[in-house]
């Protein structure tokens, strides 16, 4: 076993570590090595260990590192350099939960996958980090006792096994306050949580305390369960509802298309845009054209026929 240290390479790490500005108990994972073999290592004691294997996945993870780079500077002058891209619907969303927050009660935001809803939560929230309890469900989190222990994790209040003591102190924790609950990906919430939710929504009948704003955020479903052949057992949460708001890929307009694709826009590319505002009318949405485009700038060819072939190849079309 080699007991030779490549003095580049520590150097390498050292660098990184201080670039980055994250500590090596971080740093070791994303290297895919243990934090006690980083810090044997950066000090030249890791000589009971295999040094080569070690230095191979340093290597190969500065290497990955590189080509990511890489990439990322040659996608550069296509992509726009905002992380937020405000689209008509992203601000609408917005907009509708800030209307949550001031007039409390539950609104539900409704739609189309892949058309902004999550981008505009997402806005509300970095704007608004005090204000904003923002959970994204998923089907474990759908039922009640999961998803207390999710919002209490998030308010910051001491988990407890009783679902009742758990409840108690959320409410305790959120009355007065003027919060909102943005719940992302909601068709996942059972009856029993959605039931549950909805009264934090309610003021306080001893205190005169106001609610808190709930917003819902899903596909159709999450609202067509109010109102469809269960609308009896979900007659509670349909009477909360403030308001509704549908979103379809059919609303996404061509300066939504600009805004998206600056670079093309600059450009007068007038087809390609017509293209992707294509797909992102079509079923699938903004978040297909992205991708599309994305990767036909990885491509290098963002000319009508590059994204048309890409498009092909990752099978998607304009139905």
């Amino acid at each position: 076993m080699s007991k030779e240290y490549n003095s580049a390479l520590q150097a390498r790490v050292e660098q990184f570590l201080k670039n980055k500005g994250i500590s090596q108990a971080k740093a070791a994972p994303m290297m895919g090595i243990s934090q006690t073999a980083l810090s044997q290592y950066r000090r030249s004691m890791y000589d009971n260990g295999d040094i080569a294997a070690l230095e191979s996945k340093l290597e190969e993870f500065f290497r990955t590192q590189e080509e990511q780079q890489a990439s990322t500077e040659r996608a550069m002058p296509y992509r726009s350099t905002q992380d937020y891209i405000p689209t008509s619907i992203s601000e609408d969303v917005c907009k509708l939960i800030r209307y949550c927050q001031i007039e409390k009660g539950m609104v539900i935001i409704h739609g189309d996958a892949g058309i902004g809803k999550t981008k505009g939560a997402e806005k509300f929230v970095r704007e608004n980090p005090a204000a904003s309890v923002y959970i994204q469900a998923t089907p474990s989190i759908g039922t009640l006792g999961n998803l207390l222990k999710v919002v209490a994790r998030a308010l910051k209040v001491p988990e407890s096994r009783n679902k009742l003591d758990l409840m108690l102190s959320i409410r305790e924790k959120l009355e007065g306050t003027n919060k909102v609950i943005i719940i992302d990906e909601a068709q996942h919430l059972q009856l029993r949580a959605l039931e549950e939710i909805r009264a934090w929504a309610d003021p306080n009948p001893i205190t005169g305390q106001p609610g808190v704003g709930i917003a819902l955020i899903g596909n159709t479903e999450v609202y067509a369960r109010m109102v469809g052949k269960q609308e009896a057992r979900f007659a509670q949460l349909f009477s909360r509802i403030r308001m509704n708001r549908y979103y379809s890929t059919r609303k996404v307009t061509s300066e939504d298309v600009k805004a998206l694709f600056p670079k093309l826009a600059e450009d007068g590319k007038t087809k390609e845009l017509t293209f992707l505002h294509g797909i992102c009318q079509s079923k699938w949405g903004i978040r297909g054209a992205v991708n599309v485009y994305n990767n036909a700038v990885n491509n290098e060819d963002i000319s009508h026929e590059g994204l048309y072939g890409m498009a092909r190849t990752m099978g998607i079309g304009l139905v």
